[in-house]
């Protein structure tokens, strides 16, 4: 027997997923290029399929998700992604649609915008959104399936989230151009645990960075943290302390034009790699796997000391 749910329609979950990501209905029928009272009425309609409310109005401050509407968000963007695969698959090389992926902060400025690049010159048709992300969100973000993959450090997301891992994270010590060690060619964890530590402070960052000393019976002395990887070189430059790092740029001046010198740490190997996370037991989609080859395709052709 037909039901409520049987006049559901594609357009409908189109429209409600562009609204919500825009909260805005002028703005999601403009760039959809419908009327807005196309859009309000097929959401109207969708919410009586559905018997809820999907979506609250807010009198001149667009809307937002309900409890129910967030819930119902996910499901059907795991349902419009689907679709758009099923028509993918009728196409040799064909990709269109959208892309909806991720990039851990500290990885973004390094890799980001080249992967993006790869992505959007060989699909034309595909909408590409890929937002930064730290590493707390990346768990909620995949099991919510806002993201289909995120491009991140091999850091412990939970039981449900797998790595493809794709590279490696060295590591190495940051010292002001003054610093004795600086002139070295290679420190010890010892040597820098008496010196001040500048962390970044990112959750999970930090914690993998203390466990470093921690695994080595060392306890650094934080003398400061900070969430901004360019803050901490900066911070590092000036002379007030030393940072450990994973992230390698293509030179070694800050945004203040200073210098900090790379140092190896002889005593200690990094265990963090770089990958694509992704929910474990699902088959990536055929847009999923075009990131994860625009991300190693990038990774493979940068440096090899980035991470």
């Amino acid at each position: 027997m037909a039901g409520p749910r049987d006049g559901l329609t594609l357009s409908q979950l189109r429209y409600f997923v562009r609204t919500a990501e825009l909260g805005s209905m002028t703005a999601s029928a403009a760039e959809l290029y419908v009327a807005q009272s196309a859009v309000s009425a097929a959401i109207a309609q969708l919410e009586s399929a559905v018997g809820c409310e999907l979506l609250l109005r807010q009198r001149s401050r667009g809307v937002v998700l309900t409890e129910r509407g967030r819930a119902f968000y996910a499901s059907a963007l795991g349902i419009l992604a689907a679709v758009d695969d099923a028509v993918d698959t009728l196409g040799s090389e064909r990709l269109s649609g959208a892309l909806t992926a991720g990039c851990f902060t500290t990885l973004a400025p390094f890799w980001l915008p080249e992967i993006h690049e790869r992505l959007t010159s060989a699909y034309p048709a595909l909408d590409v959104r890929i937002r930064e992300v730290t590493g707390d969100e990346v768990e909620q973000l995949l099991l919510r399936r806002e993201m289909e993959a995120v491009l991140t450090y091999s850091f412990d997301y939970g039981r449900d989230i797998d790595l493809l891992r794709l590279s490696e994270a060295p590591l190495y010590a940051a010292l002001p151009e003054g610093s004795p060690l600086a002139r070295r060619d290679a420190v010890t964890l010892g040597e820098l645990a008496a010196l001040p530590l500048i962390l970044l402070d990112m959750g999970k960052s930090a914690n993998y960075f203390l466990s470093i000393f921690h695994d080595a019976r060392l306890r650094p002395e934080v003398h400061q943290r900070f969430e901004n990887f360019e803050v901490v070189r900066s911070m590092v430059a000036r002379g007030h302390g030393y940072t450990i790092l994973n992230q390698t740029p293509a030179h070694d001046l800050t945004n203040e034009g200073r210098r900090i010198v790379r140092v190896p740490i002889s005593d200690a190997r990094s265990t963090l790699r770089v990958g694509v996370a992704h929910r474990r037991g699902e088959r990536l989609s055929r847009k999923g796997q075009a990131f994860v080859d625009a991300c190693r395709e990038a990774l493979g052709d940068g440096p090899a000391a980035s991470g």
